[in-house]
């Protein structure tokens, strides 16, 4: 289902499906063949005003919409709809702080949270009741440095990865979810339920032969159903523990369920499958595929989108496919570039328009040399002299070949 609307009636949250152009014919771009962006923000706002003089939307993922419009809905009645919308439905965030500031603040919380997490996961394996207060608080403290500002929350949990004496695959979904909820427009009080679902979706496998977990080759039929079985084990943890809310335990319960069908434990299919399960399952499954395992080497954040994307509508509600690889985008903050100029770049703020040119700083000069004072640059909004070939991203790389320590920036 797709409205045209004119742009003096576009407003923040709509999801842009369709131009009165020629995509190829203005600044925008999207992850994959997929054309379409969700207008984030003021400056996203006037920039397709300015461009466009109409466009078309899908009210179905404009942010809070979606559940109140009909195929024969006037358009004017979904823009009533859109701007009487309660406040629980939907939010519109803006980043309130900056990347920098953000940083201390979002170490601190995240240092919290893998304490919690230790003592929960100590409490419930003993059957105790948790100190939900705590809890409480600490996903309150990480829910809201993820609305000030994700980045930066995000780029500390990249640093992380693969450092399993000190972090955890919890944590990094944890993280990954609240942000998409945040994209997503999704109130405090249901990011902070979505938190506490992803953090906790596999607190279950602590119950299951630890050789099951650790092994490196492939699973037989009998050792996968031994697996499977950590879903409802992490359910009736949580169960016994009696103060998680009831919406923590039902997404937990839908986390391996598949929009196909095809998942576990009940075979739920289509919209039975609750939203926040299928961001818990979404981030699960891009933090599993972005980490190195013992039987393989990691993905870049480029394959791990490609291989989501193929399984939308299958494994997947493809809207939510989308939106995640909306919010996630091709380049996330902290990848690492090779430029076109054979320049190495970090990406250090992503566009949401123009996926492919963020601004990055540049860290090695073409001659491969580390330059001493690293330049900033916005690729989408280069001044170049006569000639001048614009800098583009060639490919991501591995900071290691070049002798960088993704630690030393943004400290």
């Amino acid at each position: 289902m797709k409205r045209k609307v004119a742009n003096e009636d576009l407003m923040i949250g709509m999801y842009v499906v369709e131009l009165d152009r020629p995509w190829d014919n203005v600044p925008f771009e999207s992850p994959f063949e997929l054309q379409g962006f969700t207008i984030a923000n003021v400056e996203e706002l006037e920039k397709v005003r300015k461009l466009c003089g109409y466009v078309y939307i899908d009210p179905t993922l404009g942010v809070g919409a979606k559940r109140y419009l009909e195929d024969d809905m006037p358009m004017q009645d979904i823009f009533d709809v859109m701007h009487a919308l309660p406040q629980h439905e939907s939010e519109v965030y803006r980043e309130t702080t900056t990347f920098s500031h953000e940083l201390d603040t979002a170490s601190q919380v995240l240092d919290d949270c893998e304490v919690v997490y230790a003592r929960i996961e100590e409490a419930l394996a003993k059957g105790g009741d948790t100190d939900m207060e705590t809890i409480k608080s600490a996903m309150t403290d990480l829910v809201g440095s993820v609305i000030r500002n994700p980045a930066a929350v995000s780029w500390l949990v990249r640093l992380k990865r693969g450092d399993s004496t000190t972090y955890s695959h919890s944590i990094a979904v944890c993280v990954l979810a609240l942000a998409v909820g945040r994209f997503l427009g999704l109130p405090r009080n249901q990011m902070e339920n979505l938190g506490l679902a992803a953090l906790l979706q596999d607190i279950g496998k602590i119950r299951l032969p630890e050789e099951l977990l650790t092994k490196t080759g492939p699973l037989n039929s009998k050792e996968r159903e031994i697996l499977r079985r950590h879903v409802m084990e992490s359910v009736q943890m949580l169960e016994q523990a009696r103060n998680f809310p009831k919406q923590v335990v039902q997404t937990v319960s839908m986390h391996h369920e598949r929009h196909d069908g095809s998942g576990y434990p009940r075979g739920l299919k289509g919209d039975d499958v609750s939203m926040p399960a299928v961001v818990c399952a979404l981030a699960d499954s891009y933090e599993a595929m972005v980490n190195d395992r013992p039987y393989r080497r990691a993905k870049t954040s480029y394959e791990a989108l490609m291989e989501l994307y193929g399984k939308r509508d299958t494994e997947f509600a493809g809207a939510l496919v989308e939106q995640f690889i909306q919010c996630i985008g091709i380049f996330p903050i902290g990848s690492f570039v090779q430029l076109n100029t054979k320049e190495i770049a970090v990406v250090i703020k992503r566009n949401q328009i123009q996926q492919l040119k963020p601004r990055v700083m540049i860290l090695v000069s073409a001659d491969g040399k580390r330059k001493e004072e690293p330049e900033s640059m916005d690729l989408a909004a280069q001044y170049l002299e006569p000639g001048e070939v614009p800098r583009i991203i060639s490919k991501v790389v591995n900071p290691k070949r070049f002798d960088i320590d993704p630690h030393q920036f943004f400290a």
